[in-house]
């Protein structure tokens, strides 16, 4: 476009050109022909048509000069310009004007008016034509303009939509963000539940371990104080049968048995089997040191309050009833 405008704009400076060169030839012309000094005063009339028509013509022709100088539009108008008489012409018909009789002025001044108007009649046709231009040009100049002001107002709606969908898009943008960070959060905390629970149930796997030890505990020491009251029990039983025995092992060391002599001739009269003796000493001697026994037996099964004290306490009680029975 811009090359079309710089062509179309030097084609109207070179046209512009010409025209200025043909004004200023026919200007020369028409100085020539105004000149006084070159014509009489037969011509007076002649002259003064001319020069109105001159008058007329310039002022336009310099207008639009004036318009095609400053027009930025595409299209051109087309000028008419009538033809300058010549020096030669000028004469003859001065020269057939003098020989001509009175009579004959009328019909050269209808032949004249009738020049005149056609001469006014084609400036009437380029003026109007131009005119017509000129108007058509600025109905397309305001056209355009519209479609212009109509094109920039698109324009800025579009960019007021796009800078909203910008905004739109950063904003939904900076909400995406929050919700990823607090889905991240959300799954962190999951994750921190997840571990704490998971926590919380070996918690509660030990601690039903431990309650059941210590129900088995409760258990066992429950057993075994049963098994201690049984082993006292015993124990004072058994204390009462050795304090009966001993009351009578003392009686029977206290008494004297003596057999009369009619029956007995070898056995001395208040003597002792030796042998009977020393087996009584030895088996109390026995029988006491397994009493001692069982009573410390006893004493460390109610201290340690375990399995093999008990069983411990339990043999050194047979042990001792064994020595009983034998007695």
């Amino acid at each position: 476009m811009y090359h079309h405008n710089h062509h179309h704009q030097s084609s109207q400076h070179l046209d512009l050109d010409q025209d200025n060169a043909s004004l200023s030839f026919n200007a020369d012309q028409q100085t020539s022909i105004l000149n006084p000094s070159a014509n009489n005063n037969n011509n007076n009339n002649v002259d003064r048509l001319l020069y109105n028509d001159l008058v007329q013509i310039v002022p336009l022709v310099q207008s639009l000069i004036d318009r095609k100088a400053s027009s930025s539009f595409t299209r051109r108008g087309s000028m008419i310009y009538t033809k300058t008489p010549s020096r030669e012409s000028m004469a003859n018909k001065m020269a057939e004007g003098k020989g001509r009789n009175a009579q004959s002025i009328p019909g050269k001044k209808r032949r004249e008016n009738s020049g005149d108007e056609q001469v006014g009649g084609g400036d009437g046709v380029s003026m109007f034509s131009s005119s017509a231009l000129l108007t058509k040009e600025r109905e397309e100049l305001v056209e355009l303009r519209e479609k212009v002001e109509d094109l920039q107002r698109q324009l800025l709606e579009k960019d007021e939509i796009l800078k909203a969908a910008e905004a739109s898009k950063n904003e939904m943008s900076s909400v995406n963000n929050m919700l990823n960070e607090v889905k991240k959060q959300a799954s962190e905390k999951d994750a921190l539940l997840r571990s704490t629970q998971a926590q919380l149930a070996d918690l509660k796997i030990k601690l039903a371990d431990k309650q059941a030890a210590v129900e088995k505990l409760q258990w066992e020491a429950m057993t075994s104080n049963k098994k201690v009251e049984k082993l006292q029990e015993d124990l004072n039983a058994f204390q009462g049968e050795m304090s009966s025995y001993t009351l009578l092992f003392e009686g029977l060391s206290d008494d004297h048995f003596t057999l009369p002599d009619q029956d007995y001739d070898l056995i001395p009269h208040g003597g002792h089997l030796p042998e009977m003796d020393g087996m009584d000493e030895l088996e109390m001697s026995r029988m006491e040191e397994a009493r001692e026994a069982y009573m410390a037996a006893i004493a460390a099964a109610k201290e340690k309050q375990d399995e093999e004290s008990i069983n411990i306490a339990a043999n050194a009680r047979l042990h001792l009833q064994s020595f009983v029975l034998r007695s």
